[in-house]
């Protein structure tokens, strides 16, 4: 079983204290038995790009040497999110050395770019983490991953953290997994490891493990979890972070997992499976969608003392839909009935 890579620690550094207790413990809770299968990194988020300027921004340059010192009692390289060029230089002064772009920066070519042409001594000793964008925009991501290669970076990782689809997602997830577009990367980059961030997605602690058990399952090349010495109490992402006992556990529960020797068509089941639940969540969301449409039709017709029902309208929409499903393999019989369906659902939403 080829190792994986494994990054863990809290979302965020937010002091000496926190920082030397979550490694301590970290030390104390994993067993090397567990570490053998993974190639550990330790993260801590010292600059946060938050949604709003009220939310814990990160300490800064002041959380360097608390990131460098607990680290260092692991024997585990740092991590840190990069945002800005001058992130990265204070960082790499530090002698950090892995770095993780967020999924808002990657969705900026032009602070991509700029983080790429930021000078460093030795480009051959720094692994970057791309996490996906915020949107499902393959090529985004990809752009990304380029602007680093030509920039002469060679230490390539990719990080699939999940979608953010809007209020019509039904996902029961934070981020949206959609396992087709890290598919789809993988495709594109066989050979740059891909991880998925099972904490992003999942938004709850509850959830994590599922998310990561998926993606061990799915042939990823590794995780980043967030774990904090005590989640409830966290400046930023308290409800997704474990504690270093429940991800020492958590890794136990991952390790028997050897993905590397699962048979193609075990392999190849699952990411179709994936693939049929990640359609259903859009096609409920499109559902969704179109009865939130019904409700404003309705709207409107009481306003103007229209009649809801009308036939002539459902009629040429029926027609439509089930020429368009015989066209495409589809039981006409069975396109109308769905479509009764949907179309009884929106006269009740509009009365």
């Amino acid at each position: 079983m080829s190792k994986k890579i494994l990054i863990a620690g809290p979302c965020a550094a937010e002091n000496a204290a926190q920082m030397r207790d979550v490694s301590r413990r970290l030390k104390d809770v994993l067993q090397a038995d567990v570490l053998q299968s993974f190639e550990p990194v330790f993260r801590a988020g010292l600059w946060k790009p938050r949604s709003q300027p009220s939310s814990f921004q990160g300490v800064g340059v002041e959380g360097l040497p608390w990131l460098s010192e607990a680290s260092a009692a692991l024997l585990w390289p740092a991590a840190t999110e990069v945002a800005q060029p001058e992130h990265l230089l204070s960082a790499y002064k530090a002698g950090i050395r892995h770095f993780w772009l967020g999924a808002r920066t990657t969705s900026n070519p032009f602070m991509v770019e700029a983080l790429a042409d930021t000078p460093v001594a030795d480009k051959q000793d720094v692994v970057w983490y791309i996490k996906n964008p915020t949107s499902p925009d393959i090529d985004l991501w990809c752009g990304a991953v380029e602007r680093l290669k030509r920039a002469g970076y060679s230490g390539l990782c990719a990080i699939h953290r999940g979608f953010a689809l809007g209020e019509h997602t039904t996902t029961i997830y934070r981020n949206a997994p959609l396992w087709s577009v890290a598919i789809e990367f993988k495709r594109r980059y066989p050979d740059v490891p891909l991880l998925t961030d099972a904490s992003h997605i999942a938004g709850q602690a509850e959830r994590v493990p599922e998310v990561a058990e998926q993606a061990i399952r799915m042939g990823m090349d590794g995780l980043m979890i967030e774990v904090h010495s005590n989640p409830a109490q966290a400046l930023s992402d308290a409800r997704q972070q474990l504690t270093p006992e429940d991800f020492a556990q958590l890794l136990h529960r991952l390790t028997p997992i050897d993905s590397s020797s699962a048979g193609t068509e075990s392999a190849e089941l699952a990411s179709l499976r994936q693939q049929i639940d990640e359609t259903d969540d859009e096609l409920w969301a499109l559902i969704s969608k179109r009865m939130d449409i019904s409700r404003r039709i309705g709207e409107y017709k009481r306003e103007h003392d229209i009649p809801v029902l009308q036939s002539a309208r459902y009629d040429e929409l029926l027609q439509r839909r089930m020429l368009w499903a015989e066209k495409h393999g589809i039981d006409p019989g069975a396109a109308k009935q769905i479509m009764d369906i949907i179309h009884e659902q929106s006269v009740l939403r509009q009365v």
